[in-house]
């Protein structure tokens, strides 16, 4: 059977003078490695009160079902239970001892490549610390007494030979479940910082981190339209967005069996020859745009907003001359310009305080030092245009117009002439789940910071990462929550092993999530 004991009654004693008290207190259980601890919730005052004789007798009954297992470890039961549940539906064990089985692998890398999956879900850490940690996991198959951290290092290398061949086939078995939908794909880039200075594929370059004093590698991602991963590549730390466009669209057109493909990318792909690759595999696009590149063209439009077509209360659109689609959110418009605003007031006193340096009666500075120290606060602030630096910077109007007219406006292009404007708008918004699934991969399964040095143990980790993504994105479907949500609740749902482990003295918690995994109880 399985106890909820997550939260239980227990009875404290406390000695005031000579005389002895007996409190009930509920308790919540929680887990430290494979240690049970307990954390007071409420203390529901003395046992001798009116309630007494509701309340002691639950507490006698659950001290004694906790004492039957004290002397026996606790492992983690439900949660890994649920991966290792999803991880066999996909088929995942399969594909990658398939895709390895040429090879004569005398390593288990499935098993290894499973452990390292839910470690990223559960413990993200070290491969070092994940030699210790999935001791204090239950699975139903044996695990190893031990693992040398280099067998871990040894299955990234076995991974990465194979990397493309397991994709496709997880892409299929996804098919086949009918998980993803392929008519609607969603690609775009994300950074990944180092510990470090020594790895050939990481480099300098613009950090989505915002630790540009870091070496980095790029991941791309291509995403169905309800978040799950189909292909990823791993792309030197300074490869322009531009550039990963045509190797991805050349992976997806020689690995997948796609068809009727709707390729949905941000700002940063747009260029003539990425637009003539996507349309040269029959691929459809939707790409935004800058409203800077066409200003010229469509201010006139743009400074007409109040005539748009209403799409949401805050989200306007309306057809410029050549058939692309201008948008504006006054949410988005209204947050930049405050920004902008707050920004300006700032440095309009620091112009004052630093200008008047010059005049000051003691310490005088001269005015070149004062305009050298402006200019870098200015190119810190990412505030150098509006300002005019060769006339005592004094604010350039025009610029300031134009700023507050483009606030919240974006441009989208596609290449199908045949969806409105209304459909362009919604494929493009649904873009939404690759910011999500980045934030996923980046805080929860901490892809960052990498520690690894070897290119191919690089790639693998970033393979096992996309992998948690996916374990992690079924779990959520499945159960209709979060995974800080689950790991909040389920991480004390724990299996307290007898002598025999096929005869747990007792399962405590997890219910739910094993009977919505479809895991046998």
């Amino acid at each position: 059977m399985i106890y909820d004991l997550s939260m239980y009654v227990k009875k404290t004693t406390m000695r005031r003078g000579e005389k002895t008290y007996t409190y009930a207190t509920m308790v919540q259980a929680y887990r430290v490695g494979a240690t049970i601890k307990h954390r007071t919730v409420a203390r529901l005052g003395r046992v001798d009160k009116p309630f007494a004789s509701f309340i002691l007798p639950l507490i006698e009954k659950q001290q004694t079902q906790l004492a039957s297992s004290a002397p026996y470890p606790a492992k983690l039961y439900a949660l890994p239970m649920a991966i290792h549940s999803l991880w066999k539906n996909m088929g995942l064990s399969d594909i990658i001892t398939g895709a390895l089985r040429n090879g004569q692998v005398k390593t288990n890398v499935s098993l290894l490549a499973e452990l390292m999956t839910m470690g990223r879900i559960l413990h993200p850490d070290s491969k070092l610390s994940l030699t210790r940690w999935y001791a204090s996991l239950y699975l139903p198959d044996a695990l190893p007494k031990a693992i040398d951290v280099h067998a871990f290092y040894r299955s990234l290398d076995y991974l990465m030979e194979q990397k493309e061949t397991i994709e496709r086939h997880l892409y299929h078995k996804m098919k086949e479940k009918h998980l993803i939908k392929t008519t609607l794909l969603f690609y775009d880039l994300t950074s990944s910082y180092f510990e470090g200075e020594d790895c050939p594929i990481a480099t300098y370059g613009y950090s989505r981190d915002h630790r540009s004093d870091r070496i980095q590698i790029t991941l791309g991602l291509v995403l169905d339209s309800s978040g799950l991963p189909l292909y990823h590549e791993v792309f030197p730390g300074n490869m322009l967005d531009q550039k990963t466009v045509q190797t991805i669209i050349g992976k997806l057109s020689t690995n997948f069996s796609f068809t009727n493909i709707l390729f949905v990318a941000d700002k940063g792909m747009l260029s003539e020859d990425n637009l003539a690759a996507i349309t040269s595999k029959g691929y459809d696009y939707i790409i935004s745009q800058s409203p800077r590149t066409d200003y010229e063209h469509n201010k006139e439009k743009i400074a007409q907003k109040d005539t748009w077509t209403e799409y949401t209360p805050a989200l306007f659109f309306t057809k410029t001359a050549n058939g692309d689609i201008l948008c504006y959110n006054s949410q988005t418009a209204k947050k930049a310009m405050a920004t902008r605003e707050r920004k300006l007031a700032e440095l309009t006193t620091y112009l004052a305080a630093e200008q008047a340096k010059e005049t000051q009666p003691k310490r005088k500075q001269t005015k070149a030092a004062i305009h050298d120290r402006i200019i870098r606060k200015l190119q810190k602030t990412h505030a150098t245009k509006y300002f005019d630096t060769k006339n005592d910077f004094t604010k350039k109007q025009e610029i300031l117009d134009k700023e507050n007219l483009l606030d919240g406006v974006w441009i989208l292009k596609s290449s199908k002439q045949t969806l409105t404007p209304e459909e362009i708008i919604s494929n493009y918004k649904q873009e939404a789940s690759i910011e999500s699934a980045f934030r996923i991969i980046k805080d929860v399964i901490h892809l960052r910071p990498i520690y690894h040095y070897n290119t191919e143990h690089v790639k693998g980790h970033v393979f096992i990462c996309v992998l948690a993504y996916l374990v992690t994105k079924l779990l959520e479907q499945k159960t209709g929550e979060t995974i800080k949500s689950l790991r909040e609740k389920y991480m004390t749902a724990v299996i307290v092993q007898a002598k025999n482990p096929a005869e747990p003295d007792m399962i405590v918690g997890g219910e739910t999530l094993l009977q919505q995994c479809a895991v046998p109880l």
